[in-house]
């Protein structure tokens, strides 16, 4: 499990670990909260956690040398493709998995500050409806 979160090893991964869930936990609650004010659809999140996920994977290489998306092992499935396909395919998930955690958490934490800010919105915009039925 370590492997596919911080290849790089466990240092790599409280610098991974604080990355994402500290400044890609509050972009994403950002990108959450703006997407809920403008009554835009929840859909639009996925989009944005994918975004973020890549940057933040980025940013996590870049600062700390540590490949969330490790470009050489997606080579070696592009050039093992031609000679086993199904190994090739086999691998290709577990070389994006650091990809998918991130993604999966920071669309997490976006569509919980989505459905506050819209509870919010709801309560205030409509708020004579409650108390009509109350």
């Amino acid at each position: 499990m370590l492997d596919i979160i911080a290849p790089a090893g466990p240092d790599a991964l409280w610098t991974t670990l604080l990355l994402t869930v500290i400044l890609g936990g509050a972009a994403s609650a950002a990108a959450g909260r703006a997407v809920a004010r403008s009554w835009r659809r929840p859909r639009v999140l996925v989009l944005y956690a994918f975004l973020l996920a890549c940057a933040f994977g980025f940013l996590d290489y870049a600062l700390f040398d540590n490949p969330v998306i490790p470009l050489f092992r997606l080579g070696e499935d592009l050039a093992m493709l031609a000679r086993a396909p199904g190994a090739a395919l086999a691998d290709l998930p577990r070389a994006l998995a650091g990809l998918g955690v991130n993604f999966v958490f920071l669309l997490a934490v976006g569509l919980a500050a989505y459905a506050r800010t819209r509870s919010r919105q709801m309560a205030v915009q409509y708020g004579f409806m409650a108390s009509r039925l109350t």
